[in-house]
C-alpha cells in the first residue's frame, strides 16, 4: 500500500505539472529541430493533446497557422503514439521545387526521409478548414482541403484548387479552379472532380471554357497514377482555324517521369481559311514526361466543305480558256472540285512530338473522300511534317473519283525549307469531248509556293467551233504561289493529229510554237492572255471532202483576245487537176463563239477551172465552223496565156464556201472609168469538181469613155470609134471532163469605125456556142443600116459564124446598092495580129443613073449596068484593095452632062468642047482599083467606042474624030476617097473643063513666050507629053 500510494502521489505530481511538463518538451523539440513556434497548450489528457494559437516558422510569414490542433496518443509499451490529428482552421505555405514539396519550418520538425517512398500515416486525420498557398513553377495556387477519417485507408474529404494563371510547357491557363472529392483506401488516394480553365493559350492558339473532370488514383506511395479525365472546350481559337465545342476523354497511366495514355476527343464545328467542317474526331494515345512528350492518333472530319473564298477562286477559273480545248475540262474541273469540296469526310494520321520548346507535327496516310465519289490521298512516305524549320513533305499524293482526274504524283523534300519535288503522271482526263494527259510530269516547289512544273501534254477537244486531236506540247509551266501561272516561256514543238472546223479538216502537222512576249499563257486569278507565233507553218487536210493545203510565212495569235495574224497564207483547195489557189498577203482575225472573223489584204487566186484570175483583193472574211463568207473588193483577168480580154475590177465581190460548194458573186467594171461591164456569179462543187459561172451584161455602153479595145485586143484594127450599148448573157460550165461556154450578145443601132469603112446602125445577135474561145454557131445574122468602104451601102445583112483563135467566118454578106447588089463573099477572117484578114466584095447589076444619084451627081444622066469584084486585104496598118475590077455590060452606056453652061463660064473654046462633049456613049468600060483605103489608090479607067450621045453640036472636026478608034487609058493615083470625086470629074465634063482648062492655056501661053526669046531652048516639061499615046504604039 504504501508504494502504491508513493505511486499514486507521484503519478498525481506528474499530471499537476502535465502542462510545465509537456511545454518543457515541446520547446526542447522545436529548439532540437531549430524551429520556431508559438502556442498555447489548451489541455493535455491521458489521450489527447489539445494547442491553441498555433504558429509555426517566421511570424511576420508563418509556414502554419492553426486556431487549433489536436493531438490523439496511445501509451503503451513502447512509449506514446500518435493515433489522430484534428485542427480547425489551418493555413500552410508550401512550395514545390524539382518536383518536391517544401513546406518551411514544419521539414524541420518532420521526421527524416528514410528515402523509401512516402507513405500514408496510420491515423484518424479531421481537417475541419484546410488551406494551403502553394508556390509552384507553373504558379501560385490556393489549395483547400477538409475531410476527415483514417489517413490510410478509409479518408473521405473534398480539395478544392484555385490559380490566376498557370504556365507549363508553353502554354497558360488563367482562372483555374478544381474541386475534386478525394477518398484513401489502402493508402491510395483517389481524386473525382472537374478541373476548370477560363481560358488556355499554348502560343498564338487559345481555348476557352476548359473543363476536366478528373477521376484519378495515386498509388500508395505517391509515385504513381493513373485515372481518366473527360476534357471539354467551348472552343479553340488558332491563327488558321477555329475549333467549337471540343470535348473527349483521356486516360492516363505513370509516374513523374513520364505519363501515357489513350485519348478520345471529337468537336463541333471546325473552320479553317481553306475548309469547314461539322465536325472533326482525334483518336490516339499520347506520352508525357521530363524528355518531352508525344502524341499519336488518327484525325478526321466529317461534313467538311471548302471555304466561300476557296469556293470563289475556284469558280473565278470558269471560262477562263473559252473557246480553247481546255474550257470544257477546266470547267468539269472546276465544278468537280466545288462538287468534291461540299460534302467530305477527311482523314489522317496526326503525329505530335513534343521536346523543350521544340515542336513536330507529322500528319500521313491523309484520305480525302468527298460524297461526289472523289478520292484524294496522300500515303507511302512521311507524309506532312511541321517543325520549328517549315514545312517537309514526303510522300505519294493519289487523285481519282468524283470528276477529278486521275493522277499519281510522288512528292519528295529532303528537309524543310527546301524545295518539293514531284514527279507523276495524270491519266487522260475527259470532259465535253475534251481529254487531256499529262506524262513525265516533274516539277519543283519552294516553301513559298513558286513552283516550276514541266509535262508532255497531250490534248484533245473542242477548239471554237472546231475540233482538234492529238495535240502534243511539252510544258514548262511556273506559279508563283499565289496566282499567277506562266505556261512555256521558250520556243516548244505542236504537234497534232487532226484539227476540224466545220468542214475543214486538217491532218498531222508538226509546227515550232514560239512566245512572242513572256510567256506562250499566263494566267492571273481568272485572266488569262499570251501570245505566241509559228514559223513558216505548214497544214495539210481536206476541205468538203477536197485536198487542201495550206502554208504561210508566219503566223501569231492572242490568248486573251483570241486573236490571230497570218502572213502570206497560200491554200491550195482541190485535185491536182481542178486546183483552187488561194494567196493572201496579209490576214487577220479573232475566234469568236461561233467561229472566227477578220480581214484580208493583198489576196489573188484561182477557182479550179474558171478561167478567170483574180488579184489585188481585200475585205472581210466570216467563218462560222460551217461556212465560210467573204466580201470585198478584187480584179479580174483572164487566165488565158494570149488575156482574151483586159482586167476588169470589182467592189461588191462575195464568196461563200459552205457545204463543199463555192457560191461567188461580184460586178465587174472598167477599173479607169467605172463603167460596169457585166455581173458574175459563180457556183463550183469541190467534191465533184462540177460548177458554173454566170455572166450577165445588162448593157455596155460604149462611146467617148470606153472602147471595146479597153476591154479586149480582139477589136485592135478591126473596129474603133465605137458608139452604142452590147448586152447580154453567158455560162462557163467545167466538169471533170472539161469546160464548155455559151451566151447570147446582142446590140441595136451600134456605129463604129472598121478597117474598110464606117459603120451605121450595126444591130444583131449572136449566140455563142463556146464563149471562152469566141465561138458561135453556124448562121449568126447582123444587120447594118450603112457601111461605107468608100461607097455608103445601107441596109445590108451579114451572115457569119466566129471561130476559135480569134476567127471569123464570114458566110455572106448582101447589101442593095444602085440598083444591084453589093455582095460579101464567104471568107474566114483571122484577127491575130500579125495575120492579114481578106475579104472579097462583089458587085452584081449596079445601074449608073442609080449610082450616080446615089452620090449626089445632080447634073450627070447616066446608063449603063457594071458589075465588078473588090478584094480587100486588112491588117494593123489598115485596108487595101487589091486587084478589084468594075466592067460595064457588054450593052454598054451612056453618060450626059444635063446642067446649064453659059458662054461667060467657059469661053469661047471651052464652050464649043463642052458642047461636043456633053453627051457620050460608050461600049466598053473598065475600072481595076490598087492601093490602100486610107492612102494613094491606084485607079485605072479603060473606055472604048465613044461616040456622041443624044444633045450634042458636031462639026467637020468632031465628026472626023468620031470615026477614029479611040482607045481612053486613064490612070489616076489619089486617096480612094478622092477618088469618087476624081471619077465624077469623068462624068461631068465642066467639072474636068473647070479644072484642067485653065492650066492647059496657061501652059500653051507659056512655051509662046519661050519661043519668042532669042537663044532659048524650050523646055521639056510634062506638058509636051502627050496626054495619050499615039495609036501607033502597043496598047495593053
Amino acid at each position: 500500500m504504501g508504494i502504491a500510494a508513493v505511486s499514486l502521489a507521484g503519478l498525481l505530481g506528474v499530471w499537476s505539472q502535465r502542462k510545465p511538463i509537456a511545454n518543457n518538451y515541446i520547446e526542447s523539440y522545436l529548439a532540437d529541430h531549430g524551429a520556431k513556434a508559438r502556442y498555447r497548450i489548451a489541455d493535455i489528457g491521458f489521450n489527447t493533446q489539445r494547442l491553441t494559437g498555433v504558429v509555426i516558422g517566421d511570424p511576420a510569414r508563418p509556414d502554419l497557422v492553426a486556431d487549433w490542433v489536436e493531438v490523439s496518443t496511445r501509451i503503451g509499451l513502447n512509449g506514446a503514439t500518435v493515433t489522430g490529428l484534428r485542427a480547425g482552421a489551418v493555413r500552410l505555405r508550401g512550395s514545390l521545387v524539382d518536383g518536391k514539396l517544401l513546406l518551411g519550418s514544419l521539414d524541420r520538425l518532420l521526421p527524416a526521409s528514410t528515402g523509401g517512398p512516402v507513405t500514408l500515416p496510420a491515423i484518424d486525420l479531421d481537417i475541419a478548414d484546410g488551406r494551403m498557398q502553394l508556390t509552384a513553377p507553373q504558379g501560385v495556387i490556393g489549395i483547400k482541403l477538409a475531410g476527415r477519417g483514417r489517413l490510410d485507408n478509409g479518408w473521405s474529404g473534398r480539395a478544392t484548387l484555385i490559380s490566376e494563371r498557370l504556365t507549363a510547357a508553353g502554354c497558360t491557363a488563367d482562372r483555374v479552379a478544381a474541386n475534386w472529392a478525394v477518398q484513401i483506401t489502402d493508402r491510395q488516394p483517389r481524386l473525382m472532380g472537374p478541373l476548370r480553365a477560363a481560358t488556355v493559350a499554348c502560343g498564338s492558339t487559345r481555348a476557352s471554357g476548359a473543363a476536366i473532370a478528373f477521376d484519378a488514383r495515386l498509388d500508395a506511395r505517391f509515385d504513381r497514377w493513373q485515372g481518366r479525365a473527360a476534357v471539354s472546350l467551348a472552343g479553340v481559337q488558332a491563327p488558321a482555324a477555329r475549333v467549337e465545342a471540343l470535348s473527349g476523354v483521356v486516360d492516363f497511366e505513370g509516374s513523374a517521369a513520364s505519363t501515357r495514355g489513350g485519348y478520345s476527343v471529337q468537336s463541333g464545328l471546325l473552320l479553317t481559311s481553306a475548309l469547314k467542317a461539322k465536325g472533326a474526331t482525334l483518336v490516339g494515345r499520347y506520352r508525357v514526361g521530363r524528355q518531352g512528350s508525344d502524341l499519336q492518333g488518327h484525325a478526321s472530319l466529317t461534313g467538311a466543305s471548302m471555304a466561300p473564298a476557296t469556293r470563289t477562286m475556284l469558280a473565278g477559273w470558269r471560262g477562263g480558256a473559252g473557246g480553247t480545248p481546255l474550257a470544257p475540262l477546266l470547267d468539269q474541273l472546276v465544278r468537280a472540285a466545288v462538287m468534291a469540296g461540299n460534302d467530305m469526310t477527311v482523314g489522317g494520321d496526326v503525329g505530335l512530338v513534343s521536346k523543350a520548346d521544340t515542336q513536330n507535327i507529322n500528319l500521313s496516310a491523309v484520305e480525302a473522300r468527298s460524297a461526289s465519289g472523289a478520292l484524294v490521298t496522300l500515303n507511302r512516305g512521311d507524309g506532312v511534317e511541321i517543325g520549328p524549320d517549315g514545312v517537309r513533305l514526303n510522300g505519294t499524293l493519289a487523285i481519282a473519283g468524283g470528276g477529278l482526274p486521275e493522277a499519281v504524283i510522288r512528292l519528295a523534300q529532303n528537309v524543310a525549307g527546301s524545295p518539293i519535288t514531284g514527279s507523276g503522271i495524270v491519266r487522260p482526263y475527259a470532259a465535253g469531248g475534251a481529254a487531256l494527259s499529262l506524262t513525265n510530269v516533274d516539277f519543283t516547289a519552294t516553301p513559298g509556293g513558286a513552283t516550276r512544273l514541266s509535262t508532255f501534254a497531250t490534248l484533245s477537244g473542242p477548239i471554237g467551233s472546231g475540233r482538234i486531236d492529238g495535240a502534243r506540247l511539252a510544258l514548262q509551266a511556273e506559279w508563283d504561289g499565289r496566282r499567277r501561272w506562266r505556261i512555256n516561256r521558250a520556243c516548244a514543238p505542236l504537234n497534232f493529229d487532226r484539227l476540224t472546223i466545220g468542214s475543214l479538216a486538217l491532218g498531222s502537222a508538226r509546227l515550232q510554237l514560239c512566245p512572242t512576249g513572256e510567256a506562250l499563257v499566263s494566267v492571273n486569278g481568272s485572266t488569262m492572255s499570251g501570245s505566241g507565233r509559228i514559223a513558216s507553218p505548214r497544214l495539210a487536210g481536206a476541205l468538203g471532202g477536197s485536198p487542201l493545203t495550206l502554208t504561210a510565212a508566219s503566223a501569231r495569235f492572242g490568248v486573251s483576245a483570241r486573236d490571230f495574224q497570218v502572213a502570206g497564207l497560200a491554200a491550195r483547195l482541190g485535185d491536182s487537176d481542178r486546183v483552187t489557189r488561194l494567196d493572201i498577203g496579209s490576214l487577220n482575225g479573232q475566234l469568236v463563239k461561233q467561229g472566227a472573223n477578220g480581214r484580208f489584204a493583198a489576196g489573188a487566186g484561182h477557182i479550179a477551172r474558171v478561167p478567170l484570175l483574180m488579184s489585188g483583193s481585200e475585205g472581210n472574211w466570216q467563218f462560222d465552223g460551217h461556212r465560210l463568207a467573204i466580201t470585198g473588193s478584187l480584179i479580174v483577168a483572164d487566165d488565158d496565156a494570149d488575156p482574151r480580154f483586159y482586167p476588169l475590177a470589182s467592189k461588191d465581190v462575195s464568196f461563200t464556201l459552205a457545204d463543199n460548194r463555192i457560191v461567188a458573186t461580184a460586178g465587174l467594171q472598167h477599173s479607169e472609168t467605172g463603167t460596169s461591164v457585166t455581173t458574175v456569179s459563180i457556183a463550183h462543187d469541190l467534191g465533184s469538181g462540177i460548177g458554173h459561172a454566170d455572166l450577165d451584161v445588162p448593157g455596155i455602153s460604149f462611146g467617148e469613155a470606153l472602147q471595146p479595145l479597153q476591154l479586149t485586143r480582139f477589136t485592135k484594127g478591126v473596129i474603133a470609134e465605137v458608139k452604142g450599148v452590147v448586152s447580154g448573157s453567158g455560162q462557163v460550165r467545167w466538169t471533170r471532163d472539161g469546160v464548155k461556154s455559151d451566151g447570147v450578145f446582142r446590140t441595136t443601132g451600134t456605129d463604129l469605125a472598121a478597117a474598110f469603112g464606117p459603120v451605121t446602125g450595126l444591130s444583131g445577135e449572136i449566140r455563142f456556142t463556146d464563149l471562152l474561145n469566141l465561138e458561135s454557131a453556124p448562121g449568126q445574122v447582123a444587120s447594118i443600116a450603112i457601111i461605107n468602104p468608100g461607097v455608103p451601102v445601107t441596109e445590108g445583112l451579114v451572115r457569119y459564124q466566129t471561130l476559135p483563135g480569134s476567127r471569123v467566118a464570114v458566110e455572106g454578106g448582101r447589101w442593095p446598092f444602085a440598083g444591084g447588089t453589093l455582095v460579101l463573099e464567104p471568107s474566114v477572117l483571122d484577127f491575130t495580129e500579125s495575120r492579114e484578114r481578106r475579104m472579097t466584095f462583089r458587085v452584081e447589076g449596079v445601074n449608073a443613073a442609080q449610082f450616080l444619084q446615089q452620090f449626089d451627081f445632080k447634073n450627070l444622066d447616066a446608063t449603063g449596068t457594071f458589075d465588078g469584084v473588090l478584094p480587100m486585104v486588112f491588117n494593123e496598118q489598115g485596108g487595101r484593095i487589091e486587084d478589084g475590077t468594075l466592067t460595064v455590060r457588054e450593052s454598054g452606056g451612056t453618060i450626059a452632062y444635063v446642067g446649064e453652061l453659059s458662054q461667060e463660064d467657059l469661053g469661047f473654046w471651052g464652050n464649043m468642047a463642052f458642047q461636043a462633049l456633053k453627051s457620050l456613049k460608050y461600049k466598053t468600060l473598065a475600072i481595076e482599083m490598087n492601093g490602100p483605103l486610107a492612102g494613094e489608090m491606084i485607079t485605072e479607067v479603060r473606055f472604048a467606042g465613044i461616040s456622041q450621045g443624044a444633045g450634042t453640036k458636031s462639026n467637020f472636026l468632031i465628026r472626023r474624030l468620031q470615026k477614029l478608034p479611040l482607045v481612053f487609058n486613064v490612070r489616076i493615083e489619089a486617096p480612094f476617097r478622092q477618088l469618087i470625086d476624081f471619077t465624077q470629074s469623068y462624068y461631068d465634063p465642066r467639072r474636068l473643063i473647070e479644072r484642067n482648062l485653065p492650066r492647059l492655056i496657061e501652059e500653051q501661053n507659056k512655051q509662046v513666050r519661050e519661043r519668042a526669046v532669042p537663044g532659048t531652048t524650050p523646055s521639056t516639061t510634062q506638058a509636051d507629053k502627050p496626054v495619050q499615046p499615039p495609036a501607033s504604039e502597043p496598047m495593053p
